[in-house]
């Protein structure tokens, strides 16, 4: 036995208090857990056309010293394990996020102008209308890169942040800003769009991209990991939930775990994700 039960209870709840507080997918999307560790696959449940997927697993590996789990205090195991919880958060993220955006990008794509609040405005209201109209009424959620959320937050002429009166007129109660987006936008910009601005000087493209996200339940901010995956258009099969994982004893005497999660994402109806895809805005 490499870890005590106490010491491996212990770590294993710093692995999921981090996952769950740092994860955006895990945060966005409810899970179904498929009750087997060792299943493979698992249906999608798509809507008129059902099949299969494959589950994904990601792991990070890390050791730890004799040192370490000998020592009396966890603080040192804690530490660790809450190192590689969060890069398996990010590594999480990087899939799905990518995954819903590729996804809305093919379904339902706006291009718009986040240089005025109108524009953003009607698209986010276009945005609203086609999620409503596929049958998603409850409170959508939104999530958007950096560049998106500087537009949503401008000021008003008055000084006061325009961002709750737009996320009210587009249905949209939960909101997350993530840079992950920032590689779709890297990628398509490196295809074709400009990078010198009117005055031939290089310039920075700031580019706002958000993906909003239709829902049938009223799911408050960050709760969908609590949340029915039944109703939902997308959610996530899992059948190794965000756990640690003890190896054994590696070279040098250490001693060698994993920070893991099993899993599916599940896009049983993309009618239901939107992608409004900001343009290029020139700086001076």
């Amino acid at each position: 036995m490499y870890l005590s039960a106490q010491q491996l209870v212990v770590a294993n709840q710093a692995v999921v208090e981090t996952f769950e507080t740092t994860s955006i997918a895990w945060q966005v999307l409810p899970h179904w857990n498929v009750g087997d560790p060792g299943q493979s696959r698992v249906r999608d449940d798509v809507v008129n056309n059902p099949g299969f997927l494959n589950l994904e697993l990601l792991q990070i590996p890390f050791q730890l010293t004799l040192a370490q789990t000998s020592a009396p205090s966890t603080d040192s195991l804690v530490a660790e394990s809450t190192k590689y919880a969060t890069d398996l958060a990010g590594q999480f993220d990087l899939y799905v996020l990518y995954w819903l955006g590729v996804y809305a990008w093919v379904t339902n794509k706006i291009d718009f102008n986040s240089t005025t609040q109108e524009v953003l405005l009607q698209n986010l209201i276009d945005a609203r209308a086609i999620i409503e109209d596929a049958g998603y009424r409850s409170p959508s959620c939104l999530i958007t890169n950096t560049q998106g959320l500087k537009d949503l937050s401008s000021l008003k002429s008055s000084g006061y942040p325009i961002v709750e009166a737009l996320l009210e007129a587009a249905n949209v109660y939960s909101l997350h800003r993530t840079s992950l987006y920032e590689f779709i936008v890297d990628a398509v910009d490196d295809h074709g769009a400009p990078t010198v601005g009117p005055d031939g000087n290089p310039v920075p493209k700031p580019r706002a991209v958000m993906v909003m996200l239709g829902r049938r339940q009223l799911i408050a901010h960050g709760a969908a990991m609590n949340a029915s995956p039944g109703e939902e258009p997308v959610d996530l099969a899992v059948s190794v939930l965000p756990s640690l994982e003890v190896v054994g004893e590696g070279p040098g005497s250490q001693i060698e775990l994993s920070a893991r999660i099993r899993f599916a994402l599940r896009v049983k109806d993309p009618k239901a994700l939107v992608l409004l895809w900001g343009t290029p805005v020139y700086m001076p």
